[in-house]
This record gives structure tokens, C-alpha cells and sequence, in this order.
């Protein structure tokens, strides 16, 4: 809350200011016949007397309002009565004011000074207007306070709802995909033992990185094609020169960053959403340049649509709703699929 603050800057530069400010409002109220008649006895110690009796009558002022605020805030049957409190503490800023400026002005002063009872009124009044102002601005400010906390809390909320469902489909990421691979393993086992040995251990490299990276929101472009190549190692011996591969770029590209598991994604929706075959092969163009990277394909859809059709995209976009304002483009053309993700810096 606003009273745990130091108001280090207030207490700086603002207390000698409006101590000033306010011995300026005395003097124009007080600059009557009698007490211009009365300065010329006054020396320079006079003078910076006064000032310091403003200065602490700006003091009292403050540190009464933010001591009030701490003690009321932090009642419970006031809490939730805004308007009540505030009033609470307008009045007793009030009377603790006014108690302070009779009590001051009991004290027998020089004659000079010229402290009579129409100053203490005068005192009084100004005492009056700023406890109001002062009660206003730090009531105020704690509104503020909490409406800033509020908006903070609702976008904490929303970015662990989204980092929840974000989990949840991480888990649902194409659970056929371990058993498809351990078939075609039995059958390379059979035909081609190094090729089989080889598979084996790309395989493990794929699963090490899911399992080290799905729960980190960043990685670095050079590490997600790193991965993608032993990804896309698994399908090409799996369906051969019926999947085709380019990725090419800019290498200044390489040291940016991309959300975990994004080309992994965008490859396997490729896969998974079109037929292919030798005559016809399916086409992946992996190019990053600029601020982006793109995936594309030929396109020849399926007649039956696969289960699970949007998880792939959905995870992305919520994996860049975490990450930031720039969010992935997606182009659904006739011939082509295209999807443009923005690099990130870290």
C-alpha cells in the first residue's frame, strides 16, 4: 500500500517548497498596517524563524495524513467503506490540526511576532483547506494504487491461465507419434541395424529436448533447428523422398529466439493434414530472415481430417500470447500453407 512508501522526493523537495508556499499565504493574509509596522523590529533570524514555523506546520500536515492513512487503512471495520474512511480520516487530520495550531499558538510569543487570535483563525482555516486537500490527494492515490494492483492481478491471472492451458496442451501433442516410431524401428531393426542404431538415437535426442524445453517459453533459433533436423530425420526415413526439406536463412537470425517446440509443430501439422506421396512429395520450406521465420507447404489435403486438428496452431499462438504483443501470422492459400513466426530477442 501507498503508506509502506518512503516518499522520499515529498519529504525532499516537496516540504520546503510548500513550507515556502504557504509562508507566502501567510504573509499576503497578514500584511495588514499592524504587522508591516511590526517586521521592521523583525531580524534575519526572525525571518528564517517563521520560515521553519511554516516548515513544520508542513511537516505536521503530511506526516499526520500518512500516519492516518496507515492507522485507518489498517482497521478492519473500515475496509470496506470507502466513504466512511475517508471522512474518518478528514476529520481527525481536522482535529489533530487544530489541537496542534491552539496548542502553538498558547505560546507567548515576542510582541513582535504579532500572533494574535485573528492569525490563529486565519492558521486555522488553512489548517482546514489542506487537510482536505491532503486527505483528498492520498485517498487518491490509494484508489489508484489499488486499480493499478487490480489490473496487474487480472493480467497475472490470464497469463497463468494461459500458461496452464498452454501446459495441458503440451501433454496432448500427437500422442500416436512414440508408437509410429517404435513401428518403424521394428522394421529397420530387421532391414538395416545401422540405420536402425542411428534412428534410435535421434530418437532419444527428440525426446531429451521435449522433456528439458517444454517448460521453458524461449529458445534460441540455432537449438530449435538443431532439434528439427533429428526431428525430420525420424520422417525421412519413415516416408523417404515423399517428404522434402529446405531451410534456409540469414545466420545473424540464428541467436534470436523462438517458443520451444514451434517448428516441431508447424512440421507435423504439414505432415499430418496432407497426402503425399514419392510422385507427389510434400514440400516444407523452412526460411528465416529478418524479424521472422517462415514455414510453408504445398497443400493436398486429406479427405478425413485427423484428430486433434488445432492443437499444433492453438499451442503457438498461446505460446506468443505469453511472450509478447507479436503474434504469428497464418496464410491458408489454395495451393500453400503458410505461417510466419516472429523471432524474438531475449
Amino acid at each position: 500500500m501507498m503508506y509502506t512508501r518512503h516518499y522520499k522526493y515529498l519529504r525532499l523537495y516537496g516540504y520546503p517548497v510548500f513550507a515556502v508556499f504557504l509562508n507566502l499565504i501567510l504573509i499576503l493574509l497578514n500584511s495588514d498596517e499592524s504587522n508591516t509596522k511590526d517586521w521592521k523590529f523583525y531580524n534575519n533570524i526572525d525571518f528564517v524563524i517563521e520560515g521553519l514555523f511554516c516548515l513544520l506546520y508542513t511537516v505536521a500536515l503530511f506526516e499526520t495524513g500518512l500516519w492516518l492513512s496507515k492507522m485507518i487503512n489498517s482497521t478492519s471495520m473500515l475496509k470496506k467503506n470507502g466513504s466512511l474512511r475517508f471522512f474518518f480520516k478528514l476529520l481527525l487530520h481536522i482535529l489533530i490540526i487544530s489541537v496542534l495550531v491552539i496548542l502553538f499558538y498558547s505560546i507567548d510569543f515576542p510582541q513582535k511576532y504579532g500572533y494574535n487570535d485573528l492569525i490563529a483563525r486565519r492558521t486555522l482555516i488553512i489548517g482546514l483547506i489542506f487537510s482536505i486537500l491532503i486527505t483528498t490527494g492520498f485517498t487518491t492515490e490509494e484508489l489508484l494504487i489499488k486499480w493499478n494492483e487490480s489490473q496487474l492481478e487480472v493480467i497475472e491471472n490470464k497469463k497463468q491461465a494461459l500458461q496452464s492451458e498452454l501446459n495441458a496442451l503440451k501433454l496432448q501433442l500427437d500422442p500416436h507419434f512414440l508408437f509410429n516410431n517404435l513401428s518403424t524401428l521394428t522394421s529397420l531393426i530387421e532391414e538395416n541395424q545401422d540405420t536402425a542404431v542411428q534412428y534410435v538415437t535421434n530418437l532419444s535426442a527428440v525426446y531429451r529436448y521435449v522433456l528439458s524445453n517444454r517448460n521453458k517459453n524461449m529458445i534460441a533459433l540455432k537449438t530449435e533447428l538443431d532439434f528439427i533436423k533429428e526431428y525430420l530425420f525420424l520422417y525421412q526415413i519413415r516416408y523417404g523422398s515423399s517428404i522434402v526439406i529446405n531451410i534456409t536463412g540469414e545466420s545473424k537470425n540464428l541467436n534470436k529466439f523462438i517458443a520451444p517446440l514451434t517448428l516441431q509443430l508447424l512440421v507435423e501439422n504439414a505432415i499430418k493434414h496432407n497426402s503425399f506421396s514419392v510422385t507427389t512429395p510434400l514440400i516444407i520450406n523452412i526460411n528465416y530472415q529478418y524479424n521472422w521465420i517462415i514455414v510453408d507447404n504445398n497443400k493436398s489435403a486429406k479427405f478425413t481430417k485427423e484428430p486433434g486438428e488445432g492443437i499444433g496452431l492453438a499451442h503457438i499462438y498461446h505460446s506468443y500470447q505469453l511472450l509478447g504483443d507479436i503474434t504469428p501470422v497464418v496464410q491458408d492459400l489454395e495451393t500453400t500453407f503458410e505461417v510466419r513466426i516472429p523471432l524474438l530477442n531475449n
